[in-house]
């Protein structure tokens, strides 16, 4: 796992969707740091070498998004951890889940833009960095996470949207079904198309006046997003 050739996808054993969002362009002259933002579906099933790989990685913090009855159900490896910083920040209640995946990201920015901003908080405080953001399955909930903080430092939609679509990329790869245990009881296909989360991101521009905008709204101004460009974003290499 070293970070002079890193790899986006992060195979350990207990995950299959664990993903670093390190090398996008961000803005002139700037990229995303490498081994700094992870994604990943639920963290519940890491065996002892696993939770070590990470640790050794550098992992400080993990961001947990699932509700609470599926905490309880498959609690995290480091819910308890004495190495790594557990924060549970549910991402929106399951009653409120609304028909149709455009429609349930858009509901997201628009009902739970406070639990983001939590989340930015967090990534601000100390040992903020490196975090894991993670749900069931590390798509809906945590695209949604991941594109507001990749928007606000300054990637491009249509790389948001792709890094977003990979999770069926990553899923194919493991050797792993598309239909996935829902955790509201039954088979869902997933289902992450990159026009999903560019309506998401299109809704957030023209409802919310953008990912600054809404963070402004709970109290995070400017220079904190300049905070977070500084700590997820370097200097990109030349050539």
């Amino acid at each position: 796992m070293s970070t002079t050739s890193p790899d986006r996808h992060l195979r350990l054993a207990g995950t299959r969707n664990l993903r670093d969002v390190g090398g996008y362009s961000a803005g002139p002259g700037r990229r995303t740091r490498w081994r700094t933002l992870l994604r990943t579906d639920a963290l519940d099933r890491l065996p002892a070498a696993s939770q070590a790989a990470l640790v050794e990685l550098g992992l400080r913090q993990v961001i947990d998004l699932r509700w609470e009855h599926e905490i309880e159900h498959r609690p995290s490896v480091f819910e308890r951890s004495d190495q790594v910083r557990y924060r549970s920040i549910p991402l929106m209640p399951d009653a409120a889940v609304p028909a149709g995946i455009a429609a349930t990201y858009r509901h997201m920015l628009d009902s739970r833009s406070e639990a983001l901003a939590t989340v930015v908080r967090a990534l601000l405080g100390p040992s903020g960095l490196p975090v894991v953001i993670g749900c069931a399955a590390g798509v809906d909930r945590t695209g949604v996470t991941v594109a507001l903080l990749l928007a606000a430092v300054g990637v491009p939609p249509d790389v948001v949207a792709a890094d977003y679509a990979l999770s069926l990329e990553t899923f194919a790869g493991d050797g792993a079904a598309s239909e996935l245990d829902d955790w509201r009881g039954g088979p869902v296909v997933l289902d992450c198309r990159p026009e999903y989360m560019l309506d998401a991101l299109d809704h957030l521009e023209r409802r919310h006046g953008g990912p600054r905008a809404l963070l402004a709204g709970h109290g995070l101004g400017e220079p904190d997003v300049d905070r977070l460009t500084d700590l997820l974003t370097e200097p990109a290499a030349e050539g």
